[in-house]
């Protein structure tokens, strides 16, 4: 009988656990990356679109944002965490790669990111690419050289979710 009243409240307990949802640890702030080094984050879906790309400068600090909006497969805003991207900071020549997988649509071209990023601090030049195949964008910033990169997300709450890259101009 005493047996059977320890099953009961292990039973019990395992299921009171059961009944307690697990907390998300939030995401860690990446380390700022200088000459050559790589970062990732986001989370995988069932696919996303590059919204927009802004940039806010300040020049007395030589610290410059570009702020990235992912959206869903629609083109509507995402909430939560953005799509998975991988960023790898190159240095010769010193470059800034993105890579967001499952990301096939994009709301601006060529053209429309590299006029947003004229008369940059520290972006030179844009190229963005698209991977029909395997449905991947690919967004390169050209930096000034010696320029020191932090990427790191923000989860969309009240708009959607974000990607932020802080470059400091050497």
């Amino acid at each position: 009988m005493k047996y059977i009243g320890c099953v009961l409240v292990l039973l019990c307990g395992s299921l009171a656990m059961a009944a307690i949802p697990a907390k998300k640890a939030a995401p860690k702030v990446n380390r700022i990356l200088s000459g050559e080094g790589s970062t990732f984050g986001g989370l995988a879906g069932a696919g996303f679109t590059l919204l927009d790309v802004r940039r806010t400068a300040d020049t007395k600090k030589k610290l410059e944002r570009l702020v990235i909006d992912v959206g869903d497969q629609n083109g509507a805003p995402q909430k939560g965490w953005p799509g998975y991207y991988f960023a790898e900071l190159k240095k010769n020549p010193q470059r800034l790669v993105l890579d967001f997988a499952q990301m096939p649509k994009s709301k601006l071209n060529e053209h429309q990111i590299a006029a947003r990023m004229k008369n940059s601090l520290a972006v030179r030049g844009t190229s963005l690419s698209m991977d029909p195949i395997d449905n991947s964008l690919l967004l390169s910033f050209d930096l000034k050289p010696k320029s020191k990169v932090r990427v790191y997300q923000v989860a969309g709450k009240k708009s959607t979710s974000k990607v932020v890259i802080d470059i400091v101009a050497e």
